[in-house]
């Protein structure tokens, strides 16, 4: 037996670490073979080589286990070969060795080479200078105990073993957690080993295979002390640098082993493609205490960036080992920031920094085992904006975290809550959950996406999204989510890609909002226009909004919906519509491709306007840059109902325009061919070819914007054409055409679009008209009425300011006329000028140009009484027409001579100035008007008249028995709903003078021829009346001159008081002319004028002859009333004879009266004396009163009285005057005396 052996291993003749292998003191007879084999070795060299091939070394093989399991403490089996060779070094090596049991071995190697230093061999003093283990396998365990075990003694009390260096190939450790039925295996592990003892000190630095990474590993511990606690130090670094792990602390082996010390973490950032990219390592640092059951992270610290030391993260960590393997771990404390971006970055050259991150976010670490994670950090940046406050809970089941809460705050005093699932899915991060924001200011808030402007709506108003949330591979959705906008609830869907297929697809279904709210709204949402990060955040994607009541462009839109998509290439709008747009309504489809610099706009839809006071309206013509003063045109236009059309024109790069439908109830059609299409239409070619129709010819033209215009007469439907071509820039030419019936007006030339859309040109206007006067309310005169026209004229127009008409050529009736028409601007307001030459004219034309075809209208009485106000308000124009005929007509009657006046017109008064005609050998001056324009029905006209040298036949030829010479002045007033009220309401005043005046049948000679009839007061007085008469038509009234005074009140014009001294008479009256029905009333009266009657019959009194005016102007009635003259005479008769009968009734009057005096003055006297006496028989009485009894006075009155009444006379005196005559009373009515009516 060998007592005693000593193995040293050598690395190069220098002693790193030994170990001795402890056997009994008695010598052995292999140590003796061996002693042999070195001296024959030394003797004979040639044996040394072959000897040690013909023993037998497996008769070893025993003591060489029992060797091994003192030394392991296990049994340890080699199964395979034994070889030893001694030269030219000698070399032990020996194949599958097991320790431990068979079945279930502790460790297996699969072939063990050493070698030994040759001379020390010799010597008895084995130094290894080279091990190799071959693929050994070291089986470790962890029961259900959680007690350590691997079958081998590493307490060091065992044999002791010195590797000085050991070199280990392709080996594997195995550690199997039979708590959990887990396996956990390194494998490929090469590495120089350095072994003490089992008991220390160890030494290990080599690399190995786990998870299909290889791995640097270094391991080194200290001596074992009293009680089994070493210092150890580990490193395990990925040889791909993707991360590493370091460990330091004391090591208490055993059954329950344990580690207290401290762990970093290192991880490498992914390779930087620029300089700008460089980020440091992410690092963790942290206090450790491990065991079989639990690892302990306590007081960690997490550097993201070692580059950056401003942000940490600290917190700790729990991870419990076993069967039911769970982790509990807080973060809490310090500023967590993703890396900044580049400086040369340019944002609006890139995607949303949001879109970016959701694309960059990485899949979430999830430990295989169940957990809880608290965080709670004071500010997370995430470059485009931070979170402040961030706290979450989160629990995992090993293959993803559920959060139940994560709370953080936002700008605006906003909050971000979410809760959900959180996995890995296919290497990205996926969530499942729903999410709420909250901000108290949106204005703060929307500040993270876009750049507030000066009158941010949102300022101070509160707002929220929440909804469920889905994040998955390359997608975030939002389902059921509802927006909340300062109380208001709206919903809201929306899916935004970031990953391969870049989109954003949102629904929003909104309420009622207002204009404050929809600025808000717009206020919230990306401004896509100026931000170029839209287009490349989503090139793609689509829409759909709908929305009860929205604020569009500053007016409330109903019912309103939009959807839509977007691609690089182009923007489609399925669906644009609302029900109500401020009177408008619209529904369609839009299609907008090609570039920004040049787009393609196609699509098509309805359109429909309520009325031209339409908000909406007035909208799109802000829209289309319409000219202010075609919308002033365009006002008839409404309602319309549309469809319009925008189509590529089939040939060429064109477009084509179409819109047909119902304007105002009329047929409308327009057509327009675009060459270069509708974004070049201000400078390309074009056609227009329009048509417009309409049931009656005056709708037609109040549509076009004409205004309230019956240029038309008669009925029938009206048509306006269009058709121009050419170019906006540069003018175009064609025809426009109004027509009904037979009546047209067309202008034909060229056309010019100057300046906020002024038109103006020169052609040809042709007109056909029935009726003129819807013309001259066309040019402004509005009002008056004009007769037929066939006419046309060369016509140069500027705008609606200036015009031209000259060359004017027609036919009026049966006349003909020229002349020359010209309008400009007088301050403010259009003025006409020109002049008219015509062969004759017609008064009642005339005076329909001025009160106007309605207020000629024909009454019940003479005068018309149509309205004189039919067309209110302000005319818009103002004109002077210098007229000329030859003569003025009625019918077919001629009326007077060569004539003219200036037709005039302002904005509230229209009539002839100037007015001059011949008649009856002197002239007649008028100026006549109506005015005062506006909203009340009554209108006012008033004018002058005077007359020169004018013969009264001419003016009355229905009263031929007057004559004279007529100058007179007029001036009249009235006012009136029509000429009829005027007439009935005129006012005014005025003179006139007659000369050389004669009045037919009214001769003064009548007086001294009835002075000369005998026995008046016994003729008849019809026969009478028959002889005055005769008399009084021998002969005419003459006079020099009449003159009087006129005046007009309550529409009747009276001559009162008029005196016309004679030749031997004088005529004295009044007469009345009653405007409203032109009924003369009057009469006048003819006296003697220096006539002196010798007998006394004919006296001014009763020499009155009266002539009576009745009828009308157009049939007076003349009558002679002689009963008052003759009742007069017969009257003067009598009472010449009555002053005869006067003389005898006074006389007898006189004796009567005396008779009755006397007669008075006896009674009198009777009573006085009948009186004393019975006063002096009463005293006597009372003397002898006691003989005799008094009498009663009774008795004594009844006494004889001596007074007798004289006998009174009876009936009425009889003075000799007739009964019934009455003497010197009136007979007949007053003279000179108002007449009444």
């Amino acid at each position: 037996m060998v007592k005693s052996r000593a193995f040293v291993l050598r690395d190069s003749g220098k002693c790193l670490h030994s170990r001795r292998f402890q056997a009994d003191n008695t010598p052995t007879v292999l140590n003796r073979v061996y002693i042999a084999v070195g001296l024959l070795a030394i003797l004979v060299l040639a044996s040394a080589f072959i000897a040690p091939r013909f023993i037998q070394w497996s008769d070893y093989r025993d003591r060489m286990e029992e060797l091994a399991s003192t030394v392991l403490g296990e049994d340890v089996t080699i199964r395979g070969d034994i070889e030893f060779s001694l030269l030219p070094q000698p070399r032990l090596s020996f194949t599958d060795v097991v320790v431990g049991v068979a079945e279930a071995p502790s460790a297996t190697v699969a072939g063990v080479e050493a070698e030994f230093a040759l001379m020390d061999f010799l010597r008895d003093n084995y130094h290894v200078t080279s091990l190799v283990l071959y693929q050994p396998v070291v089986e470790l365990a962890i029961d259900e105990n959680g007690l350590f075990g691997s079958g081998i003694d590493m307490s060091g009390a065992g044999a002791g073993v010195a590797l000085a260096h050991a070199r280990i190939e392709r080996g594997s450790v195995r550690l199997s957690d039979l708590r959990s039925g887990e396996l956990y295996a390194a494998s490929g592990i090469d590495g120089d080993l350095r072994l003490s003892s089992f008991s220390g000190p160890f030494q290990f630095q080599g690399a190995m295979d786990s998870g299909g990474s290889r791995y640097e590993v270094r391991f080194n511990s200290g001596t074992l002390d009293g009680d089994g606690n070493t210092k150890i130090s580990a490193y395990l670094r990925d040889l791909g640098g993707a991360f590493s792990i370091g460990a330091d602390g004391m090591f208490a082996a055993g059954v329950a082993p344990k580690f207290d010390g401290t762990l970093t973490y290192k991880q490498a950032p992914e390779q930087a493609a620029g300089a700008s990219d460089i980020r440091g390592s992410l690092v963790l640092e942290s206090k450790v205490t491990a065991s079989t059951d639990r690892v302990v992270l306590s007081g960690y610290t997490l550097h993201p960036d070692e580059n950056r030391a401003g942000m940490r993260l600290t917190g700790s960590a729990s991870v419990q080992l076993g069967e039911r393997r769970s982790f509990d771990a807080v973060v809490s404390g310090g500023v967590f920031s993703l890396p900044p971006r580049a400086a040369t970055e340019v944002p609006a050259q890139l995607p949303y920094e949001v879109v970016r991150l959701l694309a960059e976010l990485p899949a979430p670490l999830i430990p295989p085992m169940e957990g809880t994670l608290d965080i709670d950090l004071a500010e997370v940046g995430l470059r485009g904006f931070s979170l402040r406050d961030l706290r979450l809970d989160a629990t995992s089941d090993g293959k993803s975290w559920d959060i139940a809460q994560a709370v953080a705050r936002l700008p605006g005093d906003g909050e971000l809550r979410f809760a959900g699932k959180l996995s890995d899915e296919d290497g990205a991060p996926g969530f499942r959950g729903t999410v709420a924001l909250s901000a108290a200011r949106l204005d703060a808030l929307a500040q993270l996406w876009r750049r507030p402007r000066e009158d941010n709506p949102l300022f101070n108003m509160p707002g929220g999204l929440e909804g469920r949330v889905i994040l998955g591979s390359g997608a975030l959705g939002l389902s059921s989510g509802v927006m909340t906008l300062d109380g208001q609830s709206h919903g809201f869907e929306l899916r935004l890609g970031f990953g391969e297929e870049k989109r954003l697809d949102a629904v929003l279904n909104l309420d009622d909002l207002d204009i404050r709210h929809t600025a808000a709204l717009q206020a919230l949402a990306p401004d896509i226009t100026a931000d170029g990060s839209f287009a490349l955040s989503f090139p793609e994607g689509s829409f759909l909004l709908t929305a009860q009541t929205l604020d569009l462009m500053g007016l409330p839109a109903t019912d309103v919906v939009a959807e839509g998509q977007w691609s690089p290439t182009a923007i489609r709008l399925s669906r644009l519509g609302a029900g109500d747009w401020g009177g408008v309504g619209f529904n369609g489809a839009v299609r907008v491709a090609g570039t920004l610099d040049a787009p393609q706009v196609t699509g098509s839809g309805q359109l429909s306007v309520a009325d031209a006071t339409a908000t909406g309206l007035a909208k799109l013509y802000e829209l289309a840059a319409l000219p202010q003063g075609w919308r002033g045109g365009l006002v008839r236009a409404w309602p319309a109902n549309l469809r319009v059309a925008l189509e590529d024109s089939e040939t060429g790069a064109g477009q084509v325009l179409t819109l047909n439908g119902s304007l105002d109830g009329s047929k409308f059609d327009l057509r327009t061919e675009m060459t270069e299409g509708l974004l070049a239409l201000a400078r390309a070619d074009l056609r227009l070819v329009a048509s417009l129709e309409a049931d009656e010819g005056g709708d037609l033209v109040e549509q076009l914007g004409l205004g309230p215009v019956e240029l038309f007469t008669g009925e029938g439907s009206g048509l306006a054409s269009l058709f121009l071509e050419g170019n906006l820039s540069t003018g175009l030419d064609g025809r426009v055409a109004l027509g009904q019936g037979s009546d047209i007006l067309s202008y034909s030339g060229h056309i010019d679009i100057g300046e906020a859309g002024v038109l103006s040109g020169e052609g040809t206007l042709d007109a056909t008209l029935a009726e003129a006067g819807g013309l001259a309310t066309l040019l402004g005169a509005r009002g008056a009425s004009l007769p037929g026209v066939d006419a046309n004229a060369t016509l140069s127009f500027e705008g609606s300011q200036r015009m031209t008409l000259s060359d004017i050529t027609g036919v009026s009736g049966r006349q003909s006329f020229t002349g020359q028409l010209s309008m400009a601007p007088v301050g403010q307001v259009p003025s006409f000028t020109g002049s008219l030459n015509m062969e004759s004219l017609d008064v009642t034309a005339l005076a329909a140009s001025i009160f106007g075809a309605e207020g000629m209208v024909p009454g019940a009485q003479v005068w018309p009484e149509g309205p004189l106000a039919l067309n209110p308000g302000l005319r818009p124009t103002r004109g002077e027409i210098a007229v000329r005929a030859d003569t003025l007509l009625s019918g077919a009657q001629t009326l007077a001579g060569a004539t003219s006046f200036a037709y005039s017109w302002d904005q509230q008064a229209i009539g002839l100035d100037r007015f001059e005609t011949e008649i009856g050998g002197g002239t007649l001056s008028l100026v006549i008007g109506q005015c005062c324009a506006g909203a009340l029905s009554d209108r006012a006209l008033a004018g002058r008249l005077s007359l020169a040298g004018v013969e009264m036949g001419a003016l009355l030829p229905t009263a031929p028995g007057l004559s004279g010479r007529v100058d007179a002045g007029l001036q009249f007033e009235g006012t009136g709903a029509s000429l009829a009220d005027a007439m009935a309401a005129m006012t005014g005043e005025g003179n006139f003078a007659i000369a050389d005046f004669a009045a037919q049948g009214l001769t003064p000679g009548v007086y001294p021829a009835t002075a000369a009839l005998t026995d008046v007061l016994n003729t008849d007085a019809e026969a009478l009346q028959t002889l005055i008469g005769m008399s009084l038509s021998q002969g005419d009234f003459t006079a020099q001159d009449a003159r009087g005074t006129v005046a007009i009140a309550g529409g009747v014009v009276r001559v009162a008081n008029l005196i016309v001294d004679g030749e031997g008479g004088r005529l004295a009256g009044s007469v009345n002319l009653d405007l409203s029905r032109l009924a003369i009333d009057g009469a006048f009266v003819l006296t003697p004028l220096g006539y002196v009657d010798p007998t006394g019959l004919i006296e001014n009194d009763n020499a009155r002859i009266v002539a009576r005016l009745a009828g009308t102007l157009m049939a007076p009635l003349a009558s002679i009333d002689l009963t008052e003259m003759v009742a007069a005479i017969q009257v003067r008769a009598n009472e010449l004879e009555v002053d005869r009968l006067e003389e005898l009734r006074l006389a007898d009057e006189e004796r009567q009266r005396a008779a009755a005096e006397e007669r008075n003055r006896l009674i009198a006297e009777q009573r006085r004396l009948a009186a004393e006496e019975a006063a002096r028989k009463a005293a006597e009485d009372a003397a002898r009163a006691p003989a005799v009894e008094p009498e009663t006075p009774e008795e004594a009155a009844s006494g004889g009285s001596l007074l007798v009444e004289p006998n009174q006379p009876q009936g009425p005196l009889n003075l000799g005057f007739q009964p019934g005559v009455s003497v010197n009373q009136p007979v007949g009515p007053p003279v000179n005396q108002p007449f009444q009516f």
